[in-house]
């Protein structure tokens, strides 16, 4: 019998509140984008004070998007980092463009400016970046670059719902800001996204593309359900089937309701492994970039040479702690084999970084546990 049950990620979910706002969806008989969602996505819009807020069926749709808006095509190169999930690359893949890796910088895990600089073609049509662990990517200085080459700053914000940037939250920064609410993300809508685009054009274009092509706000009742016939309305430009259902939103709504007492759990523990890891040299936490908010996902580490990495995290995992690894840089997938590249810095941190579980689920009591765990092994 394991001696602690700490996952990794657990899902906060409220049953009666869930059940109350699955009631109104189920006993409306209008299951599809609707009501529910118009409700969602105003609360989004106001919880992160963005007019330009558009919630779909996931993360990757929204960055399916962004990167079509950003004009990336078969002719065209999109820079981005390989420490990530690989829901992050795959859109640009099956866009056709080609995928150019950057270096990271390797005390915080997140895309290294100076890398992209050296990357940037006449052919880059955006830069891709993704807040590892929930820790802010140096926003101000890749909107400049992008900005002082008239590219598209694309930011994969999945870990980092409730983060802040400069006193605001990490959506304001880039061209299009891309949030994941699959099921082990800070909120859940059992699986969900969010695309939040900097200028009107944009947002305008993007909600057409979400549903087909369809301009549906022009064809919806106040409650955001359809009216008249559909094959009345003119499609200029075909589009995808990514909109986010009213189930899924219901889900959503519920959780909201708790993302503040969420949020605050996950960056307190952050602080109780942040004041002991300060003074073990064969631990060292990672950098919070200046001005950087962090809501902490999970808390990164980096464990000396010194330190057998994957023998604690075994031994962690024996005892029911769930540490992990989270992502393997995905330029060693084979299925990218023809963009690979040598990434010196994303390859020490991936063979010196333990995420540890940060979550609402644990106490103080409990984090206090998983640092004396691994006190014990180093």
């Amino acid at each position: 019998m394991k001696k602690y049950d700490y996952p990794m990620f657990k899902v906060h979910v409220d049953v009666n509140s869930a059940l109350d706002e699955l009631s109104n969806v189920l006993s409306s008989g209008f299951l599809n984008e609707g009501e529910q969602v118009k409700k969602f996505s105003d609360a989004m819009s106001s919880y992160l004070d963005h007019p330009h807020v558009i919630p779909l069926n996931s993360c990757t749709s929204a960055l399916t998007l962004a990167l079509k808006l950003s004009g990336v095509d078969p002719d065209s190169e999109v820079i981005t980092t390989s420490m990530t999930c690989i829901a992050s690359i795959t859109p640009i893949s099956n866009l056709g463009a080609k995928i150019v890796w950057a270096d990271i910088e390797k005390d915080t895990g997140n895309i290294s400016v100076d890398s992209v600089k050296e990357l940037i073609t006449k052919k880059t049509k955006a830069v891709l970046c993704v807040d590892w662990a929930g820790l802010p990517c140096d926003l101000i200085a890749l909107q400049k670059l992008c900005r002082s080459h008239n590219i598209r700053l694309i930011q994969d914000a999945a870990h980092a719902f409730g983060s802040n940037y400069e006193g605001k939250s990490v959506c304001h920064f880039a061209d299009f800001t891309c949030y994941s609410f699959q099921a082990i993300k800070h909120i859940t809508c059992g699986d969900g996204g969010l695309l939040v685009c900097a200028n009107k054009g944009d947002y305008a274009r993007a909600k057409n593309l979400k549903w087909f092509g369809f301009d549906r706000d022009g064809c919806k009742t106040s409650k955001g359900e359809w009216k008249g016939q559909r094959w009345e309305v003119d499609i200029n430009e075909a589009g995808y089937k990514f909109y986010m259902n009213n189930v899924s939103a219901a889900i959503g709504l519920s959780q909201l309701k708790h993302i503040d007492n969420v949020l605050s759990s996950h960056k307190n523990n952050a602080k109780i492994y942040a004041k002991y890891f300060s003074d073990k040299f064969e631990v060292e936490p990672l950098t919070v970039s200046i001005g950087g908010d962090p809501a902490y996902w999970v808390y990164t580490v980096l464990l000396d040479e010194s330190v057998d990495r994957d023998g604690i995290l075994k031994n962690l995992n024996d005892m029911g702690i769930g540490a992990g690894l989270v992502h393997i840089p995905c330029h060693n997938y084979s299925c990218f084999s023809e963009s690979f590249t040598e990434l010196p810095m994303t390859d020490y941190f991936h063979t010196h970084q333990l995420s540890l579980p940060c979550g609402w689920w644990l106490t103080d009591c409990d984090v206090k546990n998983i640092i004396n765990e691994m006190d014990a092994m180093l």
